[in-house]
C-alpha cells in the first residue's frame, strides 16, 4: 500500500514539474498532465492510489495554479474549472483502475487457462504412454505365444518321430533323440524338419493318409 500511494505521489510530482514549466504556455495547463498523473496512479497503483492521486492533486492545483495563487481559496470564476478538474480526474481514477482489474483478470483467466492446457496435455502425454506401454507389452506377450506354440508343435513332432525310431530301429527314447539331432547337424536343418520327414517317410510306408 505504501508502494503504491509513493508510486501516485511520484506521478502527481511530475505532473506538477511539467505544469510548472508550461504554465506560461497554457492558460490553465494543469487539467491535462494531473489527469494523466491520476489515470497513472490508478493504472499501477489501483482505486486507493487513483484516489489519493485526485486529492493530492486537488490541493496543488488549488494551491499554485488557481488565484489567489498559494492559497487554497478559489475564486468564483474559477471555481466551475475546478469542479470540472476534479470531476474528470474522479471519472479517470475509476476508469483507469477499472481497466486495469480487468486487464489482471483477462491475465488471471489466461494463466488458469494456460495451466489447465498444459494439465491436460501432460495427462494426455501420461495416457499416449500407457498405451504405448500395453501396446508393446501385447507384442511382446504375442510373440512369446507364438515361440511357444513353434517349441510344443516342434516337441510334438520329435517325440512322434522319436517313437517311430524305436519302433523301427529297436533302439531307446534317448538314443533315438541323439539320431534325430545328428541328422539335423550332418544335413544341417532343423531337427523338426527331420522329424516331419521321418514321419512322412512313415506315413507313406504304411500307406495312411498325410496328416
Amino acid at each position: 500500500m505504501i508502494r503504491r500511494h509513493a508510486i501516485a505521489l511520484c506521478f502527481v510530482a511530475v505532473a506538477f514539474g511539467f505544469t510548472l514549466l508550461l504554465q506560461r504556455l497554457f492558460p490553465y495547463p494543469f487539467l491535462f498532465f494531473f489527469l494523466a498523473a491520476v489515470m497513472a496512479a490508478a493504472w499501477f497503483g489501483g482505486t486507493s492510489a487513483g484516489l489519493l492521486a485526485v486529492a493530492v492533486s486537488m490541493l496543488v492545483v488549488d494551491y499554485f495554479f488557481l488565484p489567489p495563487f498559494h492559497s487554497l481559496v478559489i475564486n468564483a470564476t474559477d471555481g466551475a474549472y475546478f469542479a470540472v478538474f476534479i470531476l474528470s480526474a474522479i471519472v479517470a481514477s475509476w476508469i483507469s483502475a477499472s481497466k486495469r482489474r480487468d486487464q489482471e483478470a483477462l491475465r488471471a483467466a489466461h494463466d488458469h487457462l494456460e495451466a489447465r492446457v498444459a494439465e491436460r496435455t501432460a495427462e494426455l502425454e501420461k495416457t499416449v504412454a500407457e498405451l504405448r506401454e500395453n501396446e508393446l507389452h501385447r507384442e511382446r506377450l504375442e510373440t512369446e505365444k507364438s515361440v511357444l506354440s513353434d517349441q510344443l508343435e516342434t516337441r510334438k513332432v520329435v517325440e512322434r518321430a522319436k517313437g517311430i525310431l524305436q519302433r523301427d530301429l529297436k533302439i531307446g527314447e534317448d538314443e533315438a533323440y541323439r539320431t534325430l539331432r545328428r541328422e539335423s547337424q550332418q544335413r544341417r536343418r532343423s531337427m523338426k524338419e527331420i522329424a516331419e520327414s521321418i514321419i512322412l517317410n512313415d506315413d507313406l510306408k504304411r500307406g495312411s493318409p498325410l496328416k
